[in-house]
């Protein structure tokens, strides 16, 4: 009676993990889960493999959908209320620091 796929007990997780280790780095991330890939990938390419130029390519694509990301957010009319609070908040702290000097 089976219950589903059957786990070998003698094949290491290092086998899973290793799946794909040369890789290629993609030309963009289009999802929040490929950003979060690459960056887990950076660490192993670091940590495992101690290969810095491959880390750094996944790096910057990472930055690269952040600051895509940032920019969308920012464009977004439902973050207008958040950036007058921020507004706000800087104006306040800039007044203080002058009439601190």
């Amino acid at each position: 009676m089976g219950h589903g796929p059957s786990l070998d007990p003698l094949q290491p997780i290092e086998d899973e993990l290793n799946e794909g280790k040369d890789a290629v780095v993609p030309r963009s991330l289009a999802t929040c889960f490929d950003c979060l890939e690459q960056l887990l990938e950076a660490f192993r390419d670091l940590a495992d493999r101690d290969d810095i130029h491959q880390a750094a390519a996944r790096l910057a694509l990472v930055q690269e959908w952040i600051r895509n990301e940032a920019k969308r957010a920012a464009a977004n009319p439902i973050f207008s209320d958040l950036r007058l609070v921020k507004n706000a908040a800087t104006d306040l702290a800039n007044r203080t620091r002058n009439r601190a000097e």
